[in-house]
């Protein structure tokens, strides 16, 4: 088990997040749901699990284009210059630019930021709406709010893997929603995230994996099944570690898994389902007259944060689980996933760390010839 450092407990509030890591599946190195989960003091891993390449599947793209001219649209969302350069660049080629741009006209014009309202003022177009926050899920947040959807024609050039998750909440109030991508969904540029990322959350290094659109659960689950490890990774998912998405088209590549879904398929939504829900996860007991709240990397002793290392943590929690009860080595071992192969040894050094990490409240015991259990 690894080395221990002697923690100083923290005082003064205690963030609600403080002692918990979520790893973070995008298609980013870094998502601003790190920003939003370390502000309430969660520890936050990035994985880049998927990539949005700017570059369209022609096929996806000319169907695309012709449900589009199928019918005047109401509303028209740019999510970016390059591709809506993209998707006029194609339609010029297949003789379906001039008929493209006639369409939009009869719509109101949303873009994202002041380069996509550029482009669509070069066509010609004016009364082109923008937002302060310059994202694509504000405009779409705007719609929800600003009117009735139903029987609203909706056209939305996407660039990202998210979007989709927001485009279907869209298609739920009542729209009929056209979604044109202009980018392609591939895998991370190195796999050996995904291999990290699957190795974490089997071995219960984390609290909770928040997955931010379909493709990026759908690599998880290719990678896990490629390493024949998909049943660990579920089973993981449905018990220790909390599993959390944006909406349902993200939950559906993880079939057996019953994610934790964000009211609305919004960033800052996410981020309060998992405030809400992973402190309820925590284990609070009594032990020697001391109040303790387990967390996911640290214990609450009597109002203080003390970090605890994976290890000691471990012994802790299996502890915790029976309280009052002797635990053998054996035991611990048993009910800790991941560590059936560590020798007695290595539990004796565990709980000599756990007692170095909460010293000043003697909570664990030990029991001649028998194990270990916490003190009542």
């Amino acid at each position: 088990m690894p080395h221990l450092h002697r923690a100083h407990p923290r005082t003064g509030p205690i963030a609600p997040l403080a002692g918990y890591t979520v790893v973070i599946a995008s298609d980013r190195r870094r998502h601003r749901l790190a920003d939003l989960l370390e502000s309430v003091g969660a520890r936050t891993v990035g994985v880049q699990a998927a990539r949005s390449v700017a570059k369209p599947d022609p096929a996806g793209l000319r169907a695309a284009t012709t449900q589009c001219l199928a019918a005047p649209c109401q509303e028209l969302v740019v999510s970016s210059a390059l591709g809506l350069r993209a998707w006029l660049a194609a339609a010029g080629r297949w003789g379906l630019a001039e008929r493209l741009v006639d369409r939009f006209r009869s719509a109101r014009l949303l873009a994202r930021d002041a380069a996509a309202a550029d482009v669509l003022r070069a066509l010609g177009l004016r009364d082109i709406y923008t937002t302060a926050g310059q994202t694509t899920e504000e405009l779409l947040r705007f719609l929800l709010a600003q009117r009735p959807l139903a029987g609203c024609r909706v056209v939305v050039q996407t660039d990202r893997l998210s979007l989709p998750e927001v485009c279907a909440a869209v298609r739920r109030a009542g729209a009929e929603v056209v979604e044109v991508p202009t980018y392609t969904a591939a895998p991370p540029a190195e796999l050996f995230s995904l291999r990290r990322l699957c190795d974490q959350v089997i071995r219960r290094q984390v609290d909770a994996l928040a997955l931010v659109g379909a493709p990026v659960a759908g690599q998880l689950r290719e990678q896990a099944d490629r390493q024949r490890r998909l049943p660990a990774l579920v089973q993981a998912l449905r018990t220790d570690v909390l599993c959390a998405g944006l909406g349902p088209l993200t939950a559906a590549p993880l079939a057996g898994v019953e994610p934790l879904l964000a009211d609305r398929p919004f960033v800052e939504d996410l981020a309060d389902a998992l405030l809400a829900r992973l402190p309820s996860r925590a284990l609070t007991i009594t032990a020697a007259g001391h109040l303790l709240e387990l967390r996911g990397h640290a214990v609450v002793l009597d109002g203080r944060l003390v970090p605890v290392q994976a290890g000691p943590l471990a012994v802790l929690r299996a502890l915790a689980r029976r309280p009052g009860q002797v635990l053998s080595s054996a035991d611990i071992r048993a009910a800790v996933p991941d560590r059936a192969g560590v020798d007695d040894h290595a539990v004796e050094m565990a709980v000599s760390r756990l007692r170095q990490a909460l010293s000043g409240a003697d909570l664990v015991q030990t029991i001649v010839k028998r194990g270990y259990r916490l003190a009542r």
